[in-house]
């Protein structure tokens, strides 16, 4: 099995960075890290959390490894990864 996800993928998530959460989408998404897309140009620091579930059970730490407009690559922190 694959560990990158189908071309197209789109699954809705949120961002933490702080006290706020911003609403966003991640695609291109694999066990190593992923593509979050944001409904507008967004300003986060290097390092901040995901949350992959709407109630906040499944998350991950991620590093912000380019910035593009409204879209960001991150890598997902090597410690949670199994």
């Amino acid at each position: 099995m694959s560990q990158r996800s189908r071309r197209g993928f789109s699954h809705a998530g949120f961002v933490k960075a702080g006290e706020e959460t911003y609403p966003c989408h991640f695609t291109d998404m694999t066990r190593i890290g992923a593509i979050l897309i944001f409904d507008g140009p967004i300003d986060l620091p290097d390092h901040f959390t995901v949350q992959l579930t709407a109630d906040g059970k499944v998350t991950r730490r991620c590093h912000a490894r380019w910035h593009e407009g409204n879209q960001i690559g991150v890598s997902f922190d090597p410690d949670e990864l199994s």
